[in-house]
């Protein structure tokens, strides 16, 4: 059997050649190749003058490995074993017919060859796109700061100047001035959430609220936007809706007012109808379904794999305003709080986005919100201001003046701060981030390393127009005491001072 076994795969793929100290050959089995006898191998083929050059080292085995012979017109692989013999014994070539195995061989080293190719061509595309992104993200965190700085400035002096004994025309001037700057820092909002979705920084911040207050609020809001267009609002709230729930409501709020938003900007005529419903509910988890419902251009249906797409608009017309992110936002929003999102629509008569959100029920909070409460100061605290905008100089004094317990001093670069507080003692630092010659966090660094323990232990607090949670991280490490992001409610400024200064009412 085993005879049949080596005669059936070895005795067809392999062939041997006995030669003469001269290299004629002596003697061939000819079951590869018909060799004649008493020719030199040479004759045969090239390669083998290099057999004979061997021959007269006796006693020596030679193997040579994947040899490619040309002949007969026929292409094949072999290994070859010489073995040069003695003075007895003649020299025995043998040959080897490796040819499908060398073949299949080539084939996965080339197909490992490309694979490997394969891997690093998309480890370097990769390693690009996450360049490009970083690179995007960096240039967004930087353009923010300049964007939200002037846009802070305009809305704190134009609440100023509603409150102010204006007449109707002048009435009407700010009140475009005000719609204009809150659709700009709208747009600077979408585009800095979008950065910070596609870098994972946006972290879902639960609480207790009310769910029917929080409708409410919307209402208000967005109620001027749609009679201004003399459309007809409708909202309704089911009956059944849990009262107090538990999940990120500055989050739903903001999902609701962009689907709001688009309705308004795409429907001339008719009505808008907020709908929010109690989907279903098991012991204290409840399926919240939100619908908004227009009754305008709809949307094409090759649009329809597209609407939530980053930077797509769902219109050409120059007429109506929007980047295209508020609903790339919304979607990426949702799947974080573990909700849906889908659509139906159709041409020149309507469309309607449904919401399904999953909450908890709030069984044990009454959630009645505080208002917000300034502490009185018996004692004047010592501030001091580093800041290079003028604008921005100004808006923060008058903030603070008009708190009545603080002394403010003023300090137009990193250079002058350092300057200033190696001669007076100051109670906080606000501290600006982005400013020329020397930036904020520089000047916080040196402030940190000054040996005088008075002036490296004083509180520092950084404004800035930059909201990454990455970059909150790198506050803390160098030394900040706290963070107001721009532009900043008054209250929200005052809650970092007196949680840094830790004020409390007597």
């Amino acid at each position: 059997m085993l005879e049949n076994t080596r005669n059936k795969y070895l005795y067809n793929k392999t062939q041997i050649i006995e030669l003469n100290k001269e290299g004629i050959v002596l003697n061939s089995d000819n079951q590869l190749y018909n060799i004649e006898t008493q020719t030199s191998i040479a004759y045969f083929h090239p390669f083998f003058e290099t057999i004979i050059s061997l021959i007269e080292h006796e006693n020596q085995e030679y193997t040579f490995s994947c040899i490619h012979l040309d002949i007969n017109s026929e292409s094949k692989t072999f290994d070859i074993i010489f073995n040069s013999g003695s003075r007895e014994i003649n020299p025995l070539l043998i040959f080897f017919d490796f040819t499908e195995h060398y073949n299949n061989f080539q084939n996965i080293a080339q197909e490992k060859n490309e694979s490997i190719l394969s891997f690093h061509l998309a480890e370097l595309k990769n390693q690009q796109l996450e360049s490009e992104k970083n690179f995007k993200n960096k240039f967004l965190a930087n353009v923010s700061h300049d964007l939200r700085t002037p846009i802070s400035a305009s809305l704190w002096f134009v609440g100023m100047l509603e409150k102010s004994d204006l007449t109707a025309s002048q009435k009407e001037i700010t009140q475009l001035l005000k719609e204009t700057n809150d659709h700009i820092k709208h747009l600077v909002d979408d585009i800095l959430d979008l950065s910070k979705i596609e870098m994972g920084e946006v972290k879902i911040q639960v609480a207790s609220f009310d769910l029917v207050e929080m409708i409410n609020h919307i209402e208000k809001i967005i109620s001027p936007k749609i009679r201004a267009k003399n459309l007809n609002f409708n909202v309704l709230k089911d009956t059944h809706l849990p009262r107090l729930v538990i999940g990120d409501k500055t989050r739903i709020v903001q999902i609701i007012i962009n689907l709001l938003d688009n309705a308004v900007k795409f429907t001339k005529k008719g009505s808008i109808t907020l709908s929010v419903s109690l989907q279903s509910s098991d012991n204290n988890n409840a399926t919240i379904c939100i619908k908004v419902i227009d009754t305008g251009t709809g949307i094409k249906a090759n649009d329809k794999n597209e609407v939530f797409q980053s930077f797509k608009k769902l219109h050409n017309s120059k007429k109506i305003d929007g980047s295209g992110l508020g609903l790339s936002i919304v979607s990426n929003l949702l799947a974080l709080m573990g909700g849906t999102i889908d659509y139906q629509t159709e041409i020149n008569m309507g469309t309607t986005f449904t919401i399904e959100l999953p909450l908890l029920i709030d069984t044990t909070s009454t959630n009645k919100a505080e208002p917000f409460e300034y502490i009185k100061l018996t004692h004047k605290k010592n501030i001091l201001i580093v800041e290079d905008d003028e604008i921005n100089q100004l808006l923060l004094m008058k903030l603070l003046l008009n708190h009545g317990g603080f002394n403010i001093n003023i300090a137009n670069n990193g250079f002058q701060a350092l300057e200033m507080i190696e001669n007076n003692v100051y109670d906080c630092i606000f501290m600006d981030k982005e400013m020329p010659e020397m930036d904020g966090i520089k000047t916080t660094s040196l402030i940190r390393s000054n040996p005088n323990v008075t002036i490296n232990s004083t509180p520092i607090i950084i404004v800035s127009g930059h909201t990454l949670q990455s970059e909150n991280e790198i506050y803390n490490a160098i030394g900040f005491n706290g963070y107001v992001v721009k532009p900043y409610k008054k209250e929200d400024l005052f809650e970092t001072i007196y949680a840094v200064l830790k004020l409390k009412n007597s």
